[in-house]
């Protein structure tokens, strides 16, 4: 038979795994869910998150315009190549969040005006704006973008 510290214990244990599983809306995230799907984290959804039931209709109605915080796709990994710089579909989110703007496609061509005032530019950034950790790392967006660009 188990004493009474035992039973305690397991009963706070499944009463902190019944917590886990529950969804709540997280005020952050504006959405439901769980503690492990928080994309804020555990500690911020303790924190944060309230019963499903205690929020206002206004509050979810949110969740609505949610994408439109998220950011635009240039800003996110949907709009970069994972070989440095933009694809076509963070090039075109750019152009759409700053009217007036032109991307173009990275160019390797070696006599191209455009690629060597490019490679100019981003040098001198990698050299003055990167840490030294950054400007060795051949994973690093920098790195990849002057790859793209053949520099």
């Amino acid at each position: 038979m188990k004493n009474y510290k035992e039973i305690k214990q397991l009963a706070e244990e499944a009463k902190k795994k019944k917590e886990e599983e529950e969804k709540k809306f997280c005020r952050l995230c504006q959405k439901p869910e769980t503690r492990s799907e928080c994309s804020y984290g555990e500690k911020a959804w303790d924190r944060f998150a309230v019963p499903i039931k205690s929020v206002k209709k206004e509050e979810v109605d949110l969740s609505d315009h949610f994408e439109l915080e998220e950011g635009a796709a240039w800003t996110r990994k949907a709009g970069q190549n994972k070989n440095g710089g933009l694809n076509e579909k963070g090039r075109k989110s750019y152009e759409k969040a700053n009217p007036g703007s032109d991307l173009k496609a990275p160019s390797k061509k070696v006599g191209n005006p455009r690629r060597a005032s490019f490679c100019a530019r981003m040098k001198g950034m990698k050299s003055k704006l990167t840490s030294k950790k950054t400007a060795k790392d051949p994973d690093s967006r920098i790195n990849k973008s002057l790859r793209a660009w053949n520099c």
